[in-house]
């Protein structure tokens, strides 16, 4: 973990930034060729890019505030101090959505044709984001002792769980004591026995491709955990995303797919399968009262992917 190329007085070139840089550079430069192809303005493809990435970028900072109004609420200052961290790629979805149909209907250009052009290098972008969140020690994984039977349910016990956790093992929630508990539950051969709504769980190494992180530069995963390896989260997204960017690119490459909404629809479709399996390792999620915000948001990407894609059937047709 090494947030940072290099450091020249007050000015770091973050690895988090330079991802998204090279997503952004990436998808001006095929989307520009492909709009042009297709009868569209390269400038009016480039300055639709960065309207919505724009857009995107403030609805990301302004729901992960909204969600965590009990930290931001005091001060003004933290809630656009963006380079602190704390974007939520589903507001960044919402507010690009919105943008990007507004600059459409301005410019009088078809939102599914712009959508379809566009959409596979988001997610390629998205992608590659995650490498940023894994070079800052953020968007993490719970530890790998978490029992599977506490990771995979709709309801994010796992606070609870993990205080109870701490509580059995004599521990404070502090990166330096937190550190311990691996070696605690390793002195028993079954691991460290807890007692959990009414079940005892048994914690021990059930993952062992964990990652750890140190305090060298202050990383959420090393606040939360201290030193204990936790799930890769960021690669398991950025792998899947990889695989969607694929499926997706191979429909991209076929013109009779662009302007049907067929690839956008297909990209809802993908994004929340993978956002809804990833988000059971996630450490750090949003909540909606007693479930999880991605989790909610994800079944109504599916849902709208599905409908794109069975109206794209039809719009294919007229085209």
């Amino acid at each position: 973990m090494f947030p940072y190329l290099f450091k020249i007085g007050f000015f770091e070139l973050r690895i988090y930034s330079l991802m998204y840089i090279t997503g952004l550079l990436l998808t001006i430069y095929f989307s520009r060729r492909k709009a042009a192809k297709l009868g569209i303005k390269s400038e009016e493809t480039e300055n639709f890019i960065l309207f919505t990435f724009l857009f995107a970028l403030i609805g990301a900072r302004i729901y992960y505030v909204l969600f965590r109004w009990d930290y931001y609420g005091g001060s003004f200052f933290e809630m656009i101090a963006i380079w602190h961290g704390g974007l939520a790629i589903h507001g960044g979805l919402i507010a690009g959505f919105i943008a990007a149909i507004g600059f459409c209907l301005h410019k009088k250009i078809s939102p599914f044709k712009m959508g379809d052009i566009i959409i596979p290098w988001l997610l390629l972008s998205q992608g590659l984001g995650r490498f940023g969140n894994f070079a800052n020690g953020e968007a993490h994984g719970v530890p790998t002792l978490t029992p599977p039977s506490i990771i995979f349910r709709a309801e994010n016990v796992f606070p609870q769980f993990w205080a109870q956790t701490l509580k059995t093992a004599g521990l404070n929630n502090n990166p330096e004591s937190v550190s311990r508990l691996k070696d605690i539950a390793a002195q028993t051969p079954d691991g460290l026995a807890v007692t959990f709504m009414d079940k005892v769980y048994y914690i021990r190494e059930y993952f062992p491709w964990g990652i750890s992180f140190t305090n060298k530069f202050g990383a959420a995963a090393w606040r939360d955990f201290g030193t204990l390896p936790v799930h890769p989260t960021f690669f398991y997204e950025m792998f899947l995303n990889f695989i969607g960017f694929a499926i997706l690119f191979i429909m991209w490459r076929k013109d009779s797919n662009i302007g049907t909404g067929r690839i956008v629809g297909g990209y809802l479709i993908a994004y929340g399968v993978i956002r809804a399996l990833v988000t059971f390792f996630r450490a750090d999620d949003l909540m909606l009262g007693l479930l999880r915000a991605p989790h909610i948001v994800s079944i109504i990407m599916v849902i709208a992917g599905i409908g794109f894609i069975i109206n794209g059937h039809y719009r294919a047709k007229k085209l």
